[in-house]
């Protein structure tokens, strides 16, 4: 106990550094909607080599949950519930798994009743083969780009009109166990959960695009990621979706593939696959900094303009909140 004790404290001492920097470290890209530090340094955390992996069930995906939880407290998301951890077990003919969501809210300024879900699976692959799979790319960065969202929205000048659950899944390499947990249960009434907007693996833009797919299932995104594609500091491009035979159809990659199934629209923002996708040279060492930040910027533009459009997109009037 006393040696993870101190290997969490150094984990944890490390990203409290680069928090307090004023800069990441090594990127020149000045952002403007978010800090970068916390962003660079969650990445950095998560994907240490002290936590193995984040596998599912360990002790290294504990220490991701701290992590987490010491962000979403930092800026002071509400819970629901006592709690940002929502445990959840998965039970199948073999055998039964357990694991550990966690959730924290943003309140809308509207009336509207129709909820923002915004996800990114923790978890990754663990050690195989005396090998660690440190996931920096798959999912570290989809984790720091949802805190990156939940830091402009909790800004009082940037406050959302519709309430933003953020929801960080577990069990995603495991079939997806967290979101298919999070939809048989949700922890508030399935109809308010509007729109599912999936970050997983948006660093490795390493040709200079970050894919938003969704838009042939939910046609009004289209103009939505054309308006943010024009002034975005990342070409944001569309596809990946089914609408071009030419390209694998991600719907049923990530974590939206649950809400897809479940009847609510998806947007899922995510690179290509890299020569260090699911190994062990998925480290952040491989990231660029001023790609992954600029990459970062485009995702909260996105997540701006889906509260800004929502109902627009959705095709629907507001759900509101009767009159007291």
């Amino acid at each position: 106990m006393r040696t993870f004790g101190i290997i969490v404290a150094i984990v944890l001492a490390l990203i409290g550094l680069t928090f307090i920097a004023g800069r990441g470290g090594h990127e020149s890209y000045n952002t403007k909607t978010f800090k970068p530090g916390p962003v660079i340094g969650m990445v950095k955390g998560l994907s240490d080599d002290a936590l193995e992996g984040r596998k599912m069930g360990t002790p290294g995906s504990l220490r991701a949950q701290e992590m987490i939880i010491s962000r979403l407290q930092a800026l002071e998301l509400l819970k629901i519930g006592n709690s940002y951890a929502h445990p959840f077990e998965m039970i199948s003919a073999t055998d039964t798994t357990k694991g550990v969501n966690l959730v924290g809210v943003i309140g809308g300024t509207s009336k509207s009743l129709n909820r923002i879900v915004i996800t990114a699976h923790y978890d990754h692959l663990g050690v195989e083969d005396g090998e660690i799979y440190n996931g920096a790319d798959d999912n570290a960065s989809g984790v720091a780009a949802a805190l990156a969202i939940a830091e402009h929205f909790s800004r009082k000048k940037s406050p959302p009109k519709h309430t933003l659950v953020f929801v960080f899944f577990d069990g995603e390499e495991n079939q997806f166990d967290g979101s298919k947990a999070f939809i048989s249960t949700p922890p508030l009434p399935k109809k308010q959960l509007a729109f599912n907007l999936n970050l997983d693996m948006v660093a490795r833009a390493d040709n200079g695009i970050l894919w938003a797919s969704g838009a042939h299932h939910t046609p009004a995104l289209g103009p939505l990621i054309e308006a943010v594609s024009k002034d975005a500091p990342l070409k944001l491009q569309m596809g990946f979706d089914g609408a071009n035979a030419d390209q694998e159809d991600w719907t049923g990659m990530s974590d939206h593939a649950v809400f897809h199934k479940a009847g609510i629209p998806h947007l899922y923002l995510g690179v290509e696959d890299h020569p260090d996708y699911h190994k062990p040279t998925d480290t952040f060492e491989n990231i660029d900094q001023d790609t992954f930040l600029k990459s970062v910027e485009t995702v909260v533009m996105v997540a701006q303009a889906l509260d800004d459009q929502l109902e627009e997109v959705l095709g629907l009037p507001p759900l509101e909140k009767p009159e007291e």
